[in-house]
């Protein structure tokens, strides 16, 4: 496939079928991630994967801290969560994206959304499908402490054989998004 082929042909994928992605696709779409480009060549990123139970048992936390989260909120406050939690319950793969940069630069937080970005596209050319989540801030400190890391939760990415096509949002040309001077 080519490369602009997948860009554009890439879907933010919210339902899966249920069998297994195979652990060497995984990888595969791991070590895209890598190839990302880094600030000060850091690579900032790590990555926790979950399948089976300890997927299950992080999304039943997650939901837990959800509805804990929604009693003193408000529902209306947890805006798409609950919707991600199921999604995150659903799908094969759960692959918790860390930053373990310790300057505090907005440009290691890019690191490690570049290291996403490729992961996606990576997902895609494999045929799998794959979502972006970013739900999980809703009860941030509650998925650190259950994984035990020292370091910055990103997001949460899924990944499985897609049981839908996605949608394709409207988007918007250059001309509406750039500035051309000189």
């Amino acid at each position: 496939m080519e490369l602009i082929e997948v860009i554009k042909g890439r879907r933010s994928i919210r339902s899966y079928w249920s069998e297994p992605v195979p652990m060497d696709l995984v990888r595969e779409v791991l070590a895209a991630g890598t190839w990302a480009p880094s600030a000060k060549n850091g690579q900032q990123w790590r990555f926790t994967v979950l399948t089976g139970e300890p997927k299950r048992e992080l999304t039943d936390r997650l939901r837990e801290e959800l509805n804990a989260f929604i009693e003193r909120h408000g529902k209306e406050a947890s805006s798409s969560s609950m919707w991600s939690c199921g999604v995150m319950e659903e799908a094969p793969v759960l692959v918790m994206v860390w930053n373990t940069a310790e300057m505090g630069w907005e440009t290691e937080v890019h690191s490690v959304a570049a290291a996403i970005q490729n992961m996606l596209l990576r997902a895609h050319d494999l045929g799998l499908g794959s979502l972006w989540i970013g739900d999980i801030y809703y009860t941030l400190d509650a998925l650190v402490e259950h994984l035990g890391k020292p370091w910055r939760l990103m997001a949460a990415l899924t990944f499985g054989n897609s049981a839908e096509e996605g949608r394709v949002p409207p988007k918007m040309s250059v001309g509406e998004v750039a500035e051309f001077l000189g």
